[in-house]
């Protein structure tokens, strides 16, 4: 089994924005028990990272990470994790100023 996060594999937002992050567990033959979410390679803490939702559907093969108004703190890589899968990361940079057009079709 392994983890992809829906989407490309760099993302582009401004200060400001909504962060939604989608993991799926792919080609998994058994129930997985957890998804955890890394940022940096710190694993999120629910509790502690205010402002930070993970919701996850009862058969643990989907989790979503949702930041609202994201800042340049939340730029960074995000892994997930699920439980007997190959995990999947994503770079997100979050900064103020224009796209240039070779960013621009990554969004």
């Amino acid at each position: 089994a392994r983890a992809e996060i829906v989407g490309p594999t760099v993302k582009y937002l401004t200060p400001g924005s909504t962060l939604k992050l989608i993991c799926r567990v792919l080609q998994s033959t058994e129930k997985t028990a957890y998804i955890f979410w890394y940022h940096n390679n710190r694993m999120i803490n629910y509790d502690m990272d205010r402002g930070i939702n993970v919701s996850t559907e009862a058969d643990f093969h989907n989790s979503e990470l949702t930041i609202l108004h994201a800042n340049k703190e939340h730029s960074g890589n995000y892994t997930c994790v699920p439980q007997n899968s190959q995990p999947a990361s994503t770079i997100v940079h979050i900064f103020k100023g224009e796209f240039n057009s070779c960013l621009f079709f990554q969004i």
